[in-house]
């Protein structure tokens, strides 16, 4: 929705771990669409949202959600080189975020299930994690652009019916399936719990209901990776050690984009 931290242990170091990365949204307005996204990745309106009732799932909606991530919303944690014992906050950062999400309600009213994968197209990394070699002896940046994914289940907490159509609230509890961030992971990717909450704003709402921009809105995630993170104590990677726990709180902001037809 998604991270990201979603993105992996080497997105500007303690930035990439969130994750990018559940992305995500799909529920909610891709089903109601998944992180929006999340249903759309993340929740939100499906479709017409007025459609017959599911007998177990209903058919997907997938959503395409360019969006920017914000990293470290509350602040960095802190950390130390233990070189030479220099300590200090790891800043926030700013980076593009593409997640494609597919998400369906469910026979159970304001549920929906999703699924995405965030990718960060020009977030970077101090080493590429499979070569080893670093940017300084490349001569160049290096992009940490493995993508990630994210499976959970969206609830609508405001739906769009409340609000005449123009606004509408989901929270969503998601598997993130991200670069590994703690100094025991024994495998590149690990599974981390992923929260989030996801607002919808249907800002073309005032379009005519059988138009494309109609179905599209804008939306915005408070993402929370709540595991797989590095604590205090941690050194990841060699040389860095977290004095406070990672602080895995992002805020993504962006457009669902719909793909599947209104009515299928």
């Amino acid at each position: 929705m998604g991270s990201q931290w979603r993105i992996g242990s080497n997105r500007r170091s303690a930035h990439a771990w969130r994750a990018t990365a559940v992305v995500a949204a799909v529920a909610l307005v891709c089903a109601p669409a998944v992180q929006g996204q999340r249903a759309p990745r993340y929740g939100g309106r499906h479709r017409s949202d007025a459609g017959t009732p599911c007998k177990i799932v209903c058919a997907p909606s997938v959503t395409l959600m360019p969006a920017v991530l914000r990293t470290h919303v509350r602040g960095g944690p802190l950390v130390e080189s233990t070189s030479t014992g220099v300590s200090h906050r790891l800043p926030g950062s700013s980076s593009m975020e593409i997640i494609v999400a597919v998400a369906s309600r469910t026979a159970i009213p304001h549920l929906s299930i999703f699924g995405s994968v965030q990718w960060l197209p020009n977030a970077t990394a101090q080493r590429n994690p499979f070569t080893l070699y670093s940017a300084n002896e490349l001569g160049e940046s290096i992009r940490a652009n493995a993508p990630t994914i994210t499976i959970g289940a969206s609830a609508e907490v405001v739906p769009a019916t409340l609000t005449r159509g123009w606004f509408d609230l989901a929270a969503n509890v998601g598997d993130l399936f991200s670069q590994a961030a703690r100094p025991n992971d024994v495998s590149s990717y690990t599974h981390k719990l992923d929260l989030d909450l996801v607002a919808h704003a249907h800002a073309f709402a005032w379009t005519p209901p059988r138009s494309y921009l109609h179905r599209v809105s804008v939306f915005g995630i408070l993402d929370y990776v709540a595991t797989g993170l590095p604590r205090a104590g941690d050194e990841v990677p060699v040389g860095r050690r977290f004095l406070t726990d990672a602080r895995p709180l992002a805020f993504i902001a962006g457009l669902a984009l719909p793909i599947t037809p209104a009515i299928r």
